[in-house]
């Protein structure tokens, strides 16, 4: 194992294991601390990944690592940013530093519940559910998370249930008493023929930096259909490693829509769908608009299992700068999912010579019977829509925003909730105003 410059964390995370950790965590039932103590073994085993690791190639931590992080208590210095969603009607739940903030959340409709860590620990069926949809097998930044995150949340929907008002689940991160690691998990249960939807908006402060490892677990029972959004807008003090895996059985419907158009310095988003029955249903989308340094990579996994399955994918990015993005995504059609339907695309647009693009998409197939098509393209802007922009009294700089925004618009006019999507369209038109992104 070489960690090299991630030394410093990595050994505070090892020494603090057994020293501290598992102490503080004694209350636990037996089981979860004998999935903690197999995920550290991992960890402790094969360390943060380098270049050298094939997933990780394209996304080199040493930049994020050379701060010393560690567990350390913060306090939210920051205007917390508790506005609604305008338009949106839904029930908030306040995050900070991955602790829930109760006297700032709202109550939840009759039909879904939220826990805390001290309830959901309190129950089997939720601890036995932790792990075992994101099985860490020899993912070490899995492992990392499972050993050593401090607070676990479930929302769960009840079965036969329409819950018409979203659940909005405000993320925001601060780092001001030295360099912050924070770990902490999502399990989401949605029982039979319900249907619910979950936004999730992350944001931090521009102080000391902070490095997140997220996990969420999602299980869409039959019949189920949700419907999940994610938007990053948060500032470059942040550094994200997301890992979210789902379970889809017979009938289901699983809607994801992933947004970082915000300036953190690092995100990593590792998202894996498996379609475990047939008449299974998976619409995937993604954009990222990047510059500066930043660093975001998507991996994404659709793995069909069964028959009469459909998957459709669309990730579309921007570079500017030096900013580099990551798309790696794999579809995988087993030996029992014939009548497959699977679609994966992905489009980036370069707008600098120093920004880079690193777009792998994958198809494995072992059935016979199936229709699926995947693509990457890499260029830059359509130089007759900028001079047909131009012709028509348009300045350049304006010009290359709407051409920005038109690009992404395919992937943003698919998100069903209005709201939202308006909320979306007002965070990339933040960016492109107030990082002065475009200039003439």
């Amino acid at each position: 194992m070489e960690q090299g410059i991630f030394n410093n964390t990595y050994n505070y995370l090892a020494e603090s294991f057994e020293r501290e950790h598992l102490k503080e965590r004694a209350f636990e039932p037996q089981s979860l601390l004998a999935r903690r103590a197999e995920a550290f073994q991992l960890f402790n085993l094969k360390g943060f990944p380098s270049i050298k690791n094939e997933d990780w190639r394209f996304t080199n931590l040493n930049k994020v690592f050379k701060e010393d992080y560690q567990f350390r208590e913060q306090q939210a210095t920051f205007p917390l940013v508790n506005e609604p969603i305008p338009g949106l009607e839904a029930c908030k739940i306040i995050l900070i530093n991955g602790k829930i903030v109760a006297e700032l959340s709202d109550p939840l409709p009759e039909g879904v519940s939220f826990l805390s860590t001290e309830a959901a620990l309190a129950d089997e069926t939720y601890t036995n559910k932790i792990g075992e949809i994101a099985v860490q097998h020899d993912n070490a930044m899995l492992g990392l998370n499972t050993a050593f995150f401090k607070d676990v949340y479930v929302l769960h929907v009840r079965a036969k249930t329409l819950i018409e008002t979203p659940i909005h689940i405000s993320h925001h991160f601060t780092g001001n008493s030295g360099p912050a690691f924070i770990a902490y998990r999502l399990l989401v249960l949605t029982e039979e023929l319900s249907e619910s939807t979950l936004i999730e908006t992350f944001h931090s402060d521009p102080q000391l930096p902070v490095f997140v490892s997220y996990v969420s677990e999602f299980s869409v029972a039959p019949s189920a259909v949700l419907h999940t959004h994610l938007a990053n807008s948060a500032s470059e003090s942040l550094h994200l490693v997301h890992h979210r895996e789902v379970e889809q059985f017979r009938n289901s419907i699983f809607n994801n829509s992933n947004l970082s158009l915000g300036n953190a310095a690092f995100i990593r988003n590792d998202l894996n769908c498996r379609l475990r029955d047939s008449g299974t249903e998976t619409n995937l989308l993604g954009s990222y608009v990047i510059n500066g340094h930043q660093h975001v990579d998507n991996h994404t996994i659709v793995d069909h299992q069964k028959p009469n399955s459909n998957s459709m994918e669309l990730y579309k990015g921007i570079m500017l700068d030096r900013s580099h993005g990551v798309f790696n995504g794999k579809i995988f059609v087993q030996i029992d999912a014939q009548k497959t339907n699977a679609f994966q695309k992905n489009n980036n647009i370069l707008m600098s010579d120093q920004a880079t693009i690193n777009s792998k998409p994958q198809l494995e197939i072992f059935a016979d019977d199936v229709k699926c098509s995947h693509g990457s393209t890499v260029g830059q802007f359509d130089e007759d829509a900028m001079f047909y922009l131009r012709t028509r009294g348009i300045g350049e700089e304006a010009a290359k925003r709407m051409l920005i925004q038109a690009f992404v618009s395919e992937v943003h006019s698919k998100i069903n909730l209005p709201a939202f999507r308006d909320y979306v369209s007002q965070l990339l038109q933040n960016k492109l105003e107030t990082d002065n992104l475009i200039t003439a």
